[in-house]
């Protein structure tokens, strides 16, 4: 991951040169530009990879319900961005995999249940900043509320997706992924609180 650090470096100091941005915020630009670049990586890892386990559709609305929420809950963030590639498509493979197993014993109402279940918990929940990318107070709050805001239109989206597609059990996936977006909010709440 060395590679992407330097070419992140580089990147960023063409911008600088070229576009008049601000030199202080430089090492602020090289972790955007690494955590886009990991990020683009990840999810094309989790598609390609994902599509071993499930269907397409399904792997898109597994996205969909994960990304979505995860990038304004925040949640557990891996050291590197190399182990957080192999963890993002570890993850994904195994709740798609949950759901697919799930779904085969006739036992989906489970997903229901603890996907309503950590809805309400992420709703009753106060917010979190983590430590490599700090908001300010009102940011968080800004933050905060479009999370609520993208888990409403998520229920909305799981709502039309179980009336017109269930018989591919998309809904399921959908909340497959908000599930895995609130447990990582949730781990790293936990961590948070374990080391204060």
């Amino acid at each position: 991951m060395l590679l992407l650090l330097s070419c992140c470096e580089r990147l960023t100091d063409f911008f600088i040169s070229q576009c008049g941005l601000s030199e202080t915020r430089r090492p602020w630009y090289i972790y955007t530009l690494q955590t886009r670049i990991s990020m683009f990586l990840s999810t094309a890892g989790m598609m390609l990879l994902g599509c071993l386990v499930a269907t397409p559709y399904q792997v898109i609305c597994f996205l969909v319900g994960i990304l979505s929420l995860r990038r304004r809950l925040g949640g557990y963030h891996a050291k590197t961005p190399l182990r957080c590639l192999f963890l993002s498509i570890g993850v994904s493979i195994l709740c798609l995999s949950i759901v697919n197993s799930l779904v085969q014993y006739s036992l989906s109402i489970l997903i229901w249940i603890l996907f309503i279940s950590l809805s309400f918990a992420v709703f009753n929940s106060s917010p979190y900043s983590h430590p490599n990318c700090p908001l300010t107070p009102d940011e968080l709050a800004v933050s905060w509320i479009k999370a609520k805001h993208i888990l409403i239109w998520n229920l909305f989206l799981i709502l039309l997706l179980q009336i017109f597609f269930a018989n591919s059990n998309c809904a399921l996936y959908c909340e497959m992924g908000i599930i895995a977006a609130a447990i990582s909010f949730f781990v790293s709440k936990f961590k948070e609180v374990k080391s204060s």
